[in-house]
């Protein structure tokens, strides 16, 4: 093996053989290695020998560099902003001047500066990001954020994307529900029904929950609850147990089933399926809510927009009495007694068949006709009045009538207006000055209907 070493030690034998008189072994491979070490009489020593293989001497920051067969002298250069100083045994590597945006730097030699440049860069040369993830904190004070207008995203929970065919925004929602911004509102419900709401249902409000949601459940407009109590259309199947959706209250709600109506129908309320809709008008005493028009035709792609008109419901009630009642005693009052229920929402005949209770407060028109007879052709008087619950007459509610008539009929008409409060009830109230008087009901003929005693309307006006 060779001997890289640049001290070669000489051998400890004569320089010359005495039997021969020439150069000894051990000297003779001693100048041999010797010769090799040194180049071969070049003066350069070889890489392969542990040299450099050059015979040139670096000068000041010279670097040998390997090019895979020996080494060559270089000298290290400058780049952008990059200042290299070769000295002697010593290379200095610096920064220079401003660094550019475009490299990663500020562009400028003052904070001031550099955050007038990245502004800049953010308006200009940065303003093809095409995405950003695992964002902690917030945008803050943002000029205007621009929006793709052909997107090629697909909505979903917690994405907003532009939609090309409305020109608004889309926010993608639980159970693939996507609301068009200003051109849908949605109501956050709950279902406690304990079956699936679906979607297409009409919905009424039946309560509330601590988190902020409304309680609804499928609306029935057969006029046992009130129109106020209308919500709108679910937009999405809503499943039971407390589970929480949405409910559009104006705006689109799609993939309904409007087969069986016309492109332009207006839509109601159903007073005989519960969230269902019609496109026949109901009438009293169901509720008639105009909630929807039909925007497409279809069995599953049918479209229709939601616009509740919702008016306070007004009450009524229409009651007959359908026998007759004389005065036992002469200027004596008496209440009479009804024994029909023609028509009725809201007010009822009460506790007794004379009370005739309203169950919401407001302003009411009250009309009695009351169908008067006698047996006799003398004179005789009979008062018709108003009380309201039981103890109270209502000022200047009387009306009299003078009766000669002998088995003829004469009608007595009132018509007032009262204030009444939620549980109040009004009585018709009868006296005479003669007992052969009657309030008197007449049976129906072949050519006319039946003629009750008494016909009392109560219908509210105003709320």
């Amino acid at each position: 093996m060779p001997n890289y070493s640049t001290q070669i030690t000489p051998p400890r034998v004569p320089l010359t053989d005495e039997r021969t008189g020439a150069v000894s072994r051990e000297w003779y491979r001693w100048f041999y290695n010797l010769y090799t070490v040194t180049g071969g009489g070049l003066g350069i020593t070889p890489v392969i020998n542990g040299g450099t293989g050059l015979a040139t001497i670096p000068t000041n920051g010279q670097l040998l560099i390997g090019n895979g067969t020996g080494y060559t002298l270089n000298t290290l250069g400058a780049g952008q902003n990059i200042l290299v100083t070769n000295g002697a045994g010593t290379i200095l590597v610096s920064l220079t001047g401003q660094v550019p945006v475009v490299n990663g730097g500020t562009g400028a030699s003052t904070p001031a500066g550099a955050r007038a440049n990245l502004s800049a860069a953010v308006l200009g040369a940065n303003d093809d990001i095409t995405s950003m993830s695992a964002l902690t904190g917030g945008i803050s004070t943002p000029t205007f954020i621009q929006m793709n207008t052909t997107p090629v995203t697909v909505s979903g929970i917690g994405k907003i994307n532009w939609n090309a065919t409305d020109q608004t925004l889309d926010i993608g929602m639980e159970y693939g529900v996507v609301q068009q911004v200003g051109l849908e509102t949605y109501a956050r419900v709950a279902n406690f029904t304990g079956v699936t709401i679906p979607n297409g249902a009409v919905v009424g409000f039946t309560g509330a929950i601590p988190d902020s949601a409304l309680s609804v459940a499928p609306y029935l407009a057969n006029g046992a609850t009130n129109t106020l109590y209308v919500v709108g259309v679910m937009t999405h199947d809503l499943p039971d147990t407390g589970q929480k959706g949405y409910c559009t209250v104006w705006g689109f709600v799609r993939d309904v089933d409007t087969s069986a109506f016309t492109l332009g129908d207006i839509l109601y309320a159903s007073p005989t399926v519960a969230g269902g809709l019609t496109n026949v008008k109901p009438t009293a005493p169901n509720n008639v809510v105009p909630i929807a028009a039909v925007l497409q035709v279809g069995a599953t792609d049918g479209v229709i927009f939601v616009r509740p008109t919702i008016e306070q419901q007004i009450y009524y009630g229409e009651f007959t009495k359908t026998n007759s009642q004389s005065p036992a005693v002469a200027n004596t009052a008496y209440e009479l007694l009804f024994t029909n229920t023609e028509i009725a929402n809201g007010v009822s005949i009460g506790g007794t068949t004379s009370q005739i209770i309203v169950a919401q407060a407001g302003l009411y028109n009250i009309a009695a006709s009351v169908q008067i007879t006698s047996t006799n052709s003398s004179q005789k008087s009979i008062w018709v009045w108003l009380r309201l619950n039981g103890t109270t007459d209502l000022p200047n509610s009387a009306r009299i009538a003078t009766i000669t008539l002998n088995n003829g009929y004469l009608v007595v008409s009132l018509n007032e207006v009262a204030s009444l409060d939620a549980g109040d009830f009004i009585e018709v109230m009868y006296a005479a000055n003669n007992t052969n008087v009657s309030i008197a009901t007449v049976a129906a003929t072949a050519f006319a209907p039946a003629a009750p005693a008494v016909i009392l309307a109560v219908t509210q006006t105003e709320q």
